[in-house]
């Protein structure tokens, strides 16, 4: 059954690396779009909106050829979502079946409350794009900045839970997954309150999170013995 996991795992990793690269590639936003505070991704940026100013420094007044990127990005966003979410309940069970019961279900909980958060937050930034900037107001962007937030912290929470697993196992590339784990959840954690890092840190995440997946029968075997 572990190398029905392990294959199984193997799988959703290329499903988040795909959705990765449509994610970070076209289409593209223009050189209009001029983030605030730092932000370097429009999607974070409009993330951490915080007011229509900070919307039309992002997406322009609509229509414009980067509302249409950004609702782009939010449907393959979707797609990204299924796979890390699958990941982390993959794992769970796979942690589950090697005695480690209480970490599993404490992932897979904190993994299926980061993925409504997502679901929720690309529903809010979906009607965004389609409202004109006379009609979004500092509610609605309250309501999305915290949704957002929501987010990132439940996903910082399962990097944790991952990398305190991974931290003791033997094999240095499992270690170098729970380096990329706890520094990720920092870095996010501090991006909440200096949002031009808050991109890194869920890079730094996602990456510990494949590498574990990708090595999960290691895992499972070094904890069995």
């Amino acid at each position: 059954m572990t190398n029905k996991l392990q294959k199984l795992s193997w799988g959703l990793v290329g499903w988040c690396m795909v959705f990765l690269v449509v994610l970070a590639g076209r289409p593209s936003f223009t050189n209009a779009s001029l983030p605030v505070r730092g932000v370097a991704d429009p999607v974070v940026a409009l993330q951490m909106a915080r007011s229509a100013d900070d919307v039309e420094a992002v997406l322009g007044e609509a229509p414009s050829p980067d509302r249409e990127v950004m609702r782009v990005k939010q449907y393959v966003d979707f797609g990204l979502i299924a796979g890390y979410l699958g990941l982390a309940l993959v794992i769970g069970v796979a942690l589950r079946r090697s005695g480690r019961g209480r970490i599993a279900w404490l992932l897979a909980i904190v993994a299926i409350l980061a993925g409504f958060y997502d679901v929720r937050e690309n529903l809010i930034t979906l009607r965004v794009v389609n409202l004109d900037l006379s009609q979004i107001n500092t509610g609605m962007l309250d309501q999305l900045r915290l949704i957002s937030m929501g987010k990132w912290v439940f996903l910082a929470a399962a990097s944790v839970a991952l990398a305190a697993v991974t931290v003791r196992q033997r094999a240095w590339y499992l270690r170098t997954a729970a380096g990329l784990g706890f520094s990720g959840a920092a870095v996010t954690v501090a991006g909440l309150f200096y949002n031009s890092i808050l991109v890194w840190g869920g890079l730094l995440m996602i990456l510990g999170m494949l590498l574990t997946a990708a090595t999960l029968k290691v895992i499972t075997h070094e904890s069995a013995s």
